[in-house]
């Protein structure tokens, strides 16, 4: 197909601004069912619980008060990021029409579907970055724009407040999970739980293959019981379905488990202001044309407070 877009998907640029600026977002659709999108925000954001221990009390004429109520805080961060990229867009249209079809697309119709894809490859990095990006402010990629849910963890770790003695933090990575102890291990991480927290509807946020280590466990232990129908596995075992299993493929490769609930993980951007723009221009290869988003994206917690969260330190390799 020999189709000259170039000024049309420029128009598209203008015409579809508002799709566009959405679509990262939307790609994200599927993992924002277990989080909580958060809309408007530029910047710092601040979470934190209420902690008090106010209860009724035999009563007497005097006041007697007293402040024992304070929120612990919780702060993280949306940045401010963009995107420049540069592309022909003859070299793709193969890509997004392989197939034949009775009725050729217009060049409006192809535009819009180049830069839908565009805006779409933003959202995907976005979604693989979600737990292990690293704030690099020099940085080029979206690995550098945000700290991601497992990095802040990791910082909380260093700096305390995540900890063993803190009721929201236990290191099990000394013994390596694999098939034969998995489902077990899980168990007991969540029976040391504070008691709050089992007492909500809480996620369990692991890595795919971690998924797949449990049901080979499960099928091991369970393989023979008549109400065994299933080989998937959505809730943990001994947990009266009160912990649903979320497994994350974007959590691969780093070694943090979440038993949380789905209101705690939080995805923060803007898409309120005039701040983000997307654009589709001209460049100054008359061949190409110039993708350009900006946006605000970050990830936090609300709180790392034991009655909403236990974090499991984990290995898959036994100790050296």
């Amino acid at each position: 197909m020999s189709v000259t877009i170039h000024q049309t998907l420029i128009d598209a640029g203008v015409k579809y601004k508002k799709d566009l600026l959405t679509m990262p977002v939307a790609v994200l659709s599927e993992i924002l069912q277990y989080m909580t999108l958060r809309t408007g925000l530029q910047g710092k954001e601040i979470g934190g619980v209420l902690d008090t221990d106010a209860q009724l009390r035999p009563y007497r004429t005097a006041k007697d008060a007293s402040d024992n109520t304070t929120i612990t805080p919780y702060e993280w961060e949306t940045f401010l990021g963009d995107v420049v990229k540069e592309f022909d867009p003859n070299a793709i249209l193969g890509t997004l029409y392989t197939e034949a079809t009775n009725k050729k697309p217009t060049e409006r119709e192809i535009a819009r579907l180049v830069a839908l894809e565009m805006a779409k490859k933003v959202g995907e990095a976005l979604y693989d970055n979600m737990f292990t990006a690293v704030r690099n402010a020099s940085g080029s990629t979206t690995a550098d724009l945000f700290n991601g849910f497992s990095t802040q963890v990791a910082a909380a770790i260093v700096a305390g407040t995540l900890a063993s003695g803190n009721g929201n933090y236990q290191d099990l990575s000394s013994e390596a999970i694999d098939y034969t102890n998995v489902g077990d291990v899980l168990k007991t991480a969540w029976r040391s739980c504070d008691k709050l927290l089992k007492k909500r509807a809480v996620n369990l946020y692991l890595p795919t293959s971690i998924l797949e280590i449990y049901e080979d466990w499960f099928q091991a232990e369970y393989g023979h019981a008549p109400w065994n129908t299933d080989f998937s596995q959505m809730y943990l075992i001994g947990t009266q379905k009160k912990v649903r299993l979320v497994p994350l493929d974007n959590m691969e490769s780093q070694d943090y488990m979440f038993f949380t609930i789905r209101e705690n993980l939080k995805v923060g951007v803007d898409q309120e202001s005039d701040k983000e723009d997307v654009k589709i221009r001209e460049c100054d290869n008359p061949k190409m044309v110039q993708f350009f988003m900006m946006s605000y994206f970050g990830v936090g917690f609300d709180t790392l407070d034991k009655r909403f969260i236990k974090v499991i330190k984990f290995s898959t390799e036994a100790a050296s």
